[in-house]
């Protein structure tokens, strides 16, 4: 199945904002206070671009482990900027808004007022469903539903995959289509495993408080590319005629471009801001198809992901292998900002094994 043009549930992990801080000699909390920038982004992109749900991940289940001081921040931060003092707007646009998450007596009244009052507001509005993850965890989701379904009167047949979901916490929540990580990181870290079994994954290197409607159409983006065939054998698409390597036509068997670092670093390594380094969408059918064939990829050849037989390097899929190479490049932006030598090996007299393996 090919992917539609736009994707139906948008979700984004907001990963960053600690470090956007620290990389600027700053408190934690003047991250967050960043971060409302990016969501005004996202949201506005959202509604421009036709995306019916977007889900953001504002507060997980595990959060409550981090100091007292920012935890009170987050939580009166999430209450007062991210929903009460937006609200007026939120309900013009027609944007519904809905919390996921489970009660906790540490959530302060004020708080759980705020967000309710916000529910209510938006109610009967249908022109996005914005879903704010708050006090959200997706094993406590699963394990929600489980309880639920325990205490219901459905039993053998009547439990299914197409059942299940409507005695987890935001019954009628669709599957994500197109998972957006900033920060750099690759993983999912515990949030909505179960309606991300067939996402998209897109992880970019940019900071969550430099991310701008730029990177979310970049992900739009990337996200038209691939080819969705939920588990079915089907051919992938052809190469569009013409195709240049950065609209995602790279020759079977041949090394993609290395990745060239921006002229100046910023904050000693940092993602520059409004950096979309981390592409994510580099396909290498030649590695999922090869049964064993060393293909051309570049600096991951160092892996030998080639030897790994052809069950694994398919179990893996194409996103983990985009995943790997965006971590190289902000591994190689660090390096330069640094002041090292961008390929030690070249200094001790001939090419670098990850130049070598690229035949430059």
């Amino acid at each position: 199945m090919a992917s539609q043009a736009v994707p139906r549930h948008v979700a984004c992990i907001m990963d960053g904002n600690g470090r956007w801080a620290e990389h600027r000699g700053l408190a934690r909390s003047h991250g967050h206070l960043a971060s409302e920038t990016a969501v005004r982004a996202a949201l506005e992109t959202a509604l421009a671009e036709g995306v019916e749900w977007l889900t953001l991940f504002a507060f997980s289940t595990e959060n409550w482990s981090r100091p007292d001081d920012e935890v009170s921040f987050l939580l009166r931060f999430l209450s007062q900027q991210m929903v009460d003092s937006n609200l007026q707007r939120l309900h013009r646009d027609g944007v519904r808004v809905r919390v996921l998450g489970g009660d906790d007596p540490r959530i302060p009244e004020q708080v759980i007022r705020n967000v309710r009052r916000a529910e209510d507001l938006t109610s009967d509005n249908d022109r996005l469903q914005l879903v704010v993850a708050f006090n959200y965890g997706g094993r406590d989701d699963i394990v929600h539903g489980v309880r639920a379904l325990a205490g219901s009167e459905a039993i053998g047949d009547d439990i299914t995959a197409e059942t299940f979901p409507r005695h987890m916490r935001l019954p009628g929540l669709p599957d994500v289509d197109l998972l957006i990580r900033s920060g750099g990181e690759h993983r999912l870290s515990n949030f909505l495993l179960w309606h991300c079994a067939y996402a998209e994954l897109v992880f970019l290197d940019v900071l969550w408080p430099d991310f701008r409607a730029e990177h979310f159409r970049h992900a739009l983006d990337l996200f038209r590319r691939r080819h969705r065939r939920f588990g079915a054998i089907t051919p992938g698409p052809a190469p569009r005629a013409g195709a240049t390597q950065a609209e995602g036509a790279t020759p079977a068997g041949t090394a993609p471009a290395a990745f060239t670092a921006p002229a100046a670093a910023v904050n000693g390594g940092a993602p520059a801001a409004g950096a979309a380094a981390g592409a994510g969408h580099d396909v290498y059918p030649d590695l999922l198809a090869g049964h064993g064939a060393s293909p051309g990829v570049g600096a991951l050849s160092l892996l030998d992901l080639g030897r790994l037989p052809a069950a694994i390097a398919t179990h893996l899929g194409a996103s983990l292998v985009s995943g790997l190479l965006d971590t190289a490049r902000y591994a190689h932006t660090r390096l330069l900002a640094s002041g090292a030598p961008a390929c030690p090996g070249a200094s001790a007299g001939g090419p670098c094994a990850c130049h070598a393996a690229q035949g430059r």
